[in-house]
C-alpha cells in the first residue's frame, strides 16, 4: 500500500498548485527562490532565496545548485519546505 508520502505526492502531481514561473530565458521563480540556468562547460541550475525586500534579480547568493529544472523544485520543495520526495 502507500505510505501517507506517496499519496500527498500523487494529490500534488495531480493538482501541480506548485509551478515555476518564467521570468526570462532561463530564469525562473519558484516558492520564493530563483532559479537559473547557468552554462559553463556543462548546463546546471543555481538556487537562491529572493530577498524579502528584493526581486528575483536581486537573489544572487546561491548556494544550491542541480543538473535541471525538476531537480531544483524537488530540492527547493525537500529541504526548504520539508515536503515529502
Amino acid at each position: 500500500m502507500y505510505n501517507e508520502c506517496m499519496l500527498n505526492k500523487i494529490k500534488e502531481l495531480n493538482n501541480m498548485k506548485n509551478k515555476a514561473k518564467k521570468i526570462e530565458h532561463g530564469l525562473y521563480e519558484y516558492r520564493g527562490f530563483s532559479i537559473k540556468r547557468i552554462d559553463a562547460s556543462y548546463t546546471f541550475w543555481n538556487i537562491a532565496e529572493i530577498p524579502a525586500s528584493g526581486d528575483i534579480y536581486d537573489a544572487h547568493e546561491a548556494h544550491d545548485a542541480t543538473n535541471t529544472i525538476a531537480e531544483a523544485k524537488e530540492f527547493i520543495d525537500k529541504v526548504y519546505f520539508r515536503e515529502c520526495a
